[in-house]
Parts: C-alpha cells; structure tokens; sequence
C-alpha cells in the first residue's frame, strides 16, 4: 500500500509538472515590457537626442556659435576663450555614437529582418548624420569597426574613409528610398511625418554637402552634377530636416532651455555678426539679437574674461549694454535644423561658382539669391528689397566666393556647430581670435575623449598622432 501511494504521488506530481510547463512561457511574458521593438521607435529617440546633443548650450552654443563669433558672452566665458569643459566634451562623443549611430544601427537591422526597406534607407540616414558629425568635430574616428560588440578597442579610421563611408551610405539610403517598400510610422517620425519621399531628398543633400565638404580633397564634380541632374533634393523650405519642439521642458528647444528656463542670460550677439550685418543692411539682426537696455542692437568682440573681468562696465561689456539673442530665437518651439533648403542653396551656389556644376556665375548667383530668400522665409522677413541690393551682387569667381561663404556664415546663426564647421572649411568672413584666449587661433576641433587614451590607447595614440596630436589646433584634412 505504501510504495503504491508513492506512485501514485509521483504520477499526480508529473501531471501538474508538466502542466505547468505547458503554459509556463506565456505565464513568464510581462506584456508591458516586450522583448522584440518595432524599428520605428527608435527614431524619433535617435533625432531627439542628436538635436539635444548639438543644439545644448554648453556644446553647440559654447564651442559652436561663439567659436564662429555668431554669439558671444559677457560672463563664465572659458569655453569661449577655447577652454572647453572635457566632461562635455566627453558627453558628446558617447551621445552621438551610442543614441545616434548606434540607435541608427539596431533600426536598420531591425527594418532589415521586417523587409523594410524604407525604414532601412532612414536608419542609414540617421548613421550617416551621426557620423558626420563625429568626424567633423574630432578628425579620425572608428567608423569600420564602431558598434560592434566583439571589438572592444575599435581602431579609429583616417578622416577620407570615414568621409568616403558616409556618402556610401547615404548612396546607399537613396537607393532604398527610391524603390522602397514599408512604412515610417507618423508618429514616430519627428523630421517628416512618415513621408519617405521627403527621406529620399533629405539623403540625396545631405551627400551633397558631405561632397561639398571634401571638395578641396578630391575631385567631387561628376557626383554633385549627378544629384543636381537627378533633382530629387530639398525643393523649398517644407523639405528642409528639422524638429520643432514642444512648449515646456524637457521637451523643449535647448536653447530656451538655458537661456530663459534656465535663467542663464550671460548668451548674447558676437560683434563680428552685428557689424557685418549692419554694413549690409540686413534686416535679419533685429530678428537674430534684443536690443539693450537703452534700446540698441549692440554685440560684444569674442573673448576677455582672464585678465579682463566680465561683466565690464568700463567697456560697457554687461548684461545690460550687450544685446541678448532675439525673441524669435529664444521661443520654446524653435525647431532644431539639421540641414536647410537654404543652406543646400548656398552650397549649390559655391559648387557653380568653383565650377564643379554647370552653369557658371549665373547659376552661382540664381542659387545664391534662393538661398538668401529661404533663410529670409525662415525667418518671417520678406526678401524682396534685401535682395535688390547692389552690393549682394557679384560678377566674378573670387567676389562671389566671399559673398556666398558670407551669407552661409549669417544664415546658420542658430546652428552653432554647423556654423562653425563651415567657418573652418572656407575661413570665411575673416575672424580673429577671442581675446584673452588660452590659444592663438580659432580651435579646428574637439578633443577625444578623456577615456580613450585608458581605454583604446593604441588606436587613440595612432589617430592622435596623424593629425599632430590631441590639440584643439590640429588641423582636419578638409580644412
């Protein structure tokens, strides 16, 4: 009777075993935490914190817009004076590699095993954007072996590779866009709703200004003539690739967030912008800066503040005197540009003027005057008289060069970093150094990354080394 009882048990006990095992996976699934993510969350992520990235104060406002004298600062000026904090500096190699590359990457391979396409041409999009970025601010970066979990130690590729990379993968992302399949859900698309045709432009400019970017390495005509021929580019300011934000924080524009949410006020207009402006007549600085207490649209020379104090009141450099940025740029909901119809204008116009397309000084001029209206569209001014003047007129190759680099430098006054790239590539308008400043010249880049010297030595020492050292001096091959 006993060892019948133990069978007994025993088979009762299997029976619950197993029937307990049979539902045990779908007990264990938590619907409110799924393991597998839809490709298309990741976007809307990836351009948030790209634009947080590069739109944040203490990055494309310190080391971005005051470096191209766009702006400048009448107190806690170091990073103006090109002592940039290394923390930030850190912080914003590993957001961009890790929430724009990296994010990048997953969505395209998660697209790729859905079969969609489309969502595989914007993730390589988004990659593109993000390496960039990189290689323009810092010089060598890892790019043919970055985000991949079996390499610890990445080695860092020369810059003509990583630039050769990127116009791979936008070439790559238009023909995807072209003829692709699937959809980029609305919602989750923060540049363009969804719309996939405007995907396919966005990608077609952008390699047309990483083209224009190296066009003094290499010969770059045929390829920039092919975009310009196949016409799918930005047609007018709809098509441009920004994020308009939202009215309160942590949602909102960076700047706002500093400047007004923040209480940090010290953010004012750089002299070098308000006399050229002026000298122009254009109507644009009563939009880019605040008059003073008096009533003045006044800037401020970049740098002071070591041997100088700021605030100033014996040269008049104080919160009061210097003019602040203009309403229009401190609005909450002030979209973050990524590229603009205007700026590839601008572009197109220097890539006629160098003769790399067809058309010659006319067309240099027809894309130039495009490229001044969409700005002026953008922000809210009518272009007509500005337009008319005489002296934005050019009639030859080297006029027209200083005009168009001149008006790009004005056009890009909220993308600090943009700004300031384009500074370095054509050295255009003449600038001199901050006052007051640990270097004597304008930085060409960032410094790596703290880290990375502990971390990846070999590789970082090499890198370091083929540009002349871990400087902010060391110069790019493009510049």
């Amino acid at each position: 009777m006993k060892k019948f009882k133990i069978i007994l048990f025993a088979l009762i006990s299997f029976s619950f075993a197993t029937g307990c095992d049979g539902d045990f996976e779908e007990l264990n699934k938590d619907p409110n935490n799924p393991v597998a993510i839809p490709a298309d969350l990741l976007l809307g992520y990836a351009q948030r914190q790209f634009s947080n990235a590069t739109y944040g104060m203490q990055r494309g406002g310190d080391m971005g817009a005051c470096w191209a004298q766009l702006w400048s600062k009448v107190q806690y000026n170091d990073e103006a004076r090109y002592v940039p904090r290394r923390g930030v500096v850190d912080a914003l190699w590993d957001n961009i590699f890790t929430l724009t590359v990296s994010e990048g990457k997953a969505m395209y391979d998660l697209a790729e095993a859905d079969g969609n396409t489309n969502l595989q041409g914007v993730a390589l999009v988004m990659q593109a954007i993000g390496y960039q970025t990189l290689v323009e601010l810092y010089g060598p970066i890892p790019f043919t072996e970055a985000i991949n979990g079996a390499i610890l130690k990445p080695a860092y590729d020369d810059e003509a590779t990583v630039f050769e990379g990127v116009i791979d993968l936008l070439t790559q992302a238009s023909t995807l866009l072209s003829n692709g399949t699937g959809s980029v859900t609305a919602s989750s698309d923060l540049y363009y709703g969804g719309d996939t045709s405007k995907w396919l432009k966005l990608a077609n400019s952008l390699k047309f200004r990483a083209l224009m970017r190296i066009s003094g390495t290499r010969s770059v005509s045929s390829e920039l003539q092919a975009l310009v021929n196949g016409g799918n580019m930005f047609a007018s300011n709809d098509d441009s690739a920004e994020i308009t934000y939202l009215s309160v924080a942590p949602d909102a524009n960076p700047i706002w967030e500093t400047v007004v949410d923040g209480n940090r006020p010290e953010y004012k207009i750089g002299l070098a912008l308000t006399d050229i402006l002026e000298g122009l007549g254009d109507p644009r600085l009563e939009v880019y800066a605040s008059p003073n207490a008096s009533g003045d649209i006044v800037g401020k020379p970049a740098g002071f503040g070591n041997q100088t104090p700021l605030p100033n009141d014996a040269l008049g450099y104080t919160y009061a005197n210097i003019s602040g940025l203009g309403a229009f740029y401190l609005r909450p909901e002030l979209p973050a540009v990524i590229m603009s119809y205007s700026q590839l204008n601008f572009l197109m116009a220097e890539a006629a003027n160098e003769g790399y397309i067809s058309g010659g000084i006319a067309a240099a001029k027809e894309y130039y005057y495009k490229g001044i209206a969409a700005n002026f569209q953008w922000n809210g001014i009518d272009p007509t008289s500005y337009i008319a003047q005489e002296n934005l007129n050019f009639a030859s190759q080297s006029d027209g060069r200083d005009k168009i680099a001149t008006q790009v430098w004005i056009s890009l006054f909220s993308q600090g970093f943009e700004a300031w790239t384009e500074w370095r590539r054509t050295k255009i308008p003449a600038l001199l150094p901050a006052a007051e400043a640990a270097l004597n010249e304008i930085p060409s880049r960032l410094y790596y990354p703290t880290l990375e010297p502990s971390l990846n030595k070999e590789n970082y020492d090499a890198a370091a080394s083929s540009i002349g050292g871990d400087l902010l001096t060391s110069s790019l091959f493009w510049q």
